[in-house]
């Protein structure tokens, strides 16, 4: 074949490819394409962490916040997670928002050089879904009711895009926890009011495509699941189970991962045991191993991000030996130490991982509630944990990639 030939055949090949291209932009389905490879987005979250924040940053004064801020930036953290509360920052209707506190927390994480992991979770009042919101019993709960109408959360979901585009809030996270009933509420029609995995997905694709259309260079990834493994009436679904149900019916395209929470504690993460969450990331059998169920659903190339991860070294819990429905909780802070240091290491060895979040940096701002004021890695009185320098350790040890800690 002659060189003329060639070129122009290739010169052909190029024209019908840049015509298609245009042609699948202008249906607005480019940035909705099916993922083949990691996008250069992902690819940036590939060896970075980040730090838990829940809502505790959100009332500190200007100061604490920064000093704050500051030693999660020494850690060698790039990413908090915050949330965003949709009751907070809605709570009189669907008209009026309330940006000013979120604001604030986004500029100061934007000048330590921070992330925003934004969870968008929970329902106001006026949105509730009516028939849930009766049969709970105190209207805290009724906000982790489903709204009435997945409309209203997405129009909100489109508005945080909008006014977080081109700000440090570079990723969003549809609710928390969603497999629990205890955060994601539908009611039944016996009556009684638990999670639906069918329910999540319609309001999770609902958000995400609204965020894509709006806020096309950001991460979206699913609600965290928390590692429950006793699947017992009405507690919820286990996150396995969970994550087989909603993966079918959720819009791959829109999608860059899904948010799991692996603790592991009392065990090591690399322990096989019913109620390590860690372990059957990628291990244990296939209706309990995540990475198995992603694949055959067709997700096994998004990331997968550890929204939630640590250890408390607070509680009250006596009993002694784990099992699948009851386990200490708390540990030691030698043991929380060796938890965080060896699930980093970990982590990052899957070819998918997307950031690890640490439960938290002290337990100075955490809530006095169970065993939830003793995640920190630094203890009441500002001190350092064991943990605290684990981290910072095991950062070392993960791909030379990774920015060493500051």
């Amino acid at each position: 074949m002659q060189k003329c030939d060639v070129k122009n055949q290739k010169r052909a090949v190029l024209r019908r490819i840049l015509k298609t291209s245009r042609l699948v932009a202008a249906m607005g389905l480019l940035v909705f394409g099916m993922q083949t490879t990691i996008t250069p987005a992902q690819a940036a979250t590939r060896y970075e962490s980040g730090i838990a924040t829940s809502a505790t940053l959100l009332r500190m004064n200007d100061k604490a916040l920064n000093s704050r801020l500051d030693d999660i930036h020494n850690l060698g953290a790039t990413w908090i997670r915050v949330d965003f509360s949709w009751p907070v920052i809605q709570p009189e209707n669907n008209n009026v928002y309330h940006w000013s506190m979120y604001d604030r927390v986004v500029k100061a994480a934007g000048a330590h050089q921070l992330k925003v992991l934004a969870v968008l979770d929970y329902t106001p009042h006026w949105a509730v879904e009516p028939v849930c919101a009766k049969l709970v019993i105190t209207t805290a709960a009724a906000t982790k009711c489903e709204p009435r109408d997945v409309n209203t959360y997405a129009r909100f979901a489109r508005a945080a895009a909008i006014h977080y585009r081109h700000l440090p809030v570079r990723a969003w996270e549809l609710w928390n926890e969603p497999n629990l009933s205890s955060y994601w509420k539908v009611a039944q029609a016996n009556k009684s009011v638990l999670s639906s995995p069918l329910s999540y997905a319609r309001l999770a694709n609902a958000a995400a495509l609204q965020i894509r259309q709006n806020d096309p260079d950001s991460l979206i990834i699913t609600g965290g699941l928390a590692p429950l493994f006793e699947a017992v009436y009405p507690k919820g679904y286990q996150q396995g189970d969970f994550l087989a149900r909603i993966l079918p019916h959720l819009n791959a395209r829109l999608f860059d991962g899904v948010g799991i929470h692996p603790y592991s504690w009392p065990a090591l993460p690399s322990k096989a045991e019913i109620y390590n969450a860690f372990y059957t990331i990628d291990h244990g059998s296939p209706q309990y191993n995540l990475q198995t169920i992603m694949t055959k659903a067709g997700w096994g190339k998004k990331q997968i991000w550890a929204t939630e991860f640590g250890a408390p070294t607070i509680g009250t819990s006596q009993v002694v030996k784990p099992t699948a429905t009851a386990r200490p909780d708390h540990v030691t802070e030698s043991v929380q130490s060796q938890i965080i240091a060896q699930g980093v290491v970990q982590w990052y060895a899957q070819a998918n991982a997307g950031p690890m979040f640490i439960q938290s940096d002290s337990d100075q701002w955490l809530p006095d509630v169970k065993n939830e004021d003793g995640f920190g890695l630094r203890r009441e009185n500002g001190s350092p944990k064991p943990a605290y320098t684990a981290l910072k350790k095991a950062e070392k040890q993960i791909n030379p990639q990774m920015p060493p800690s500051r």
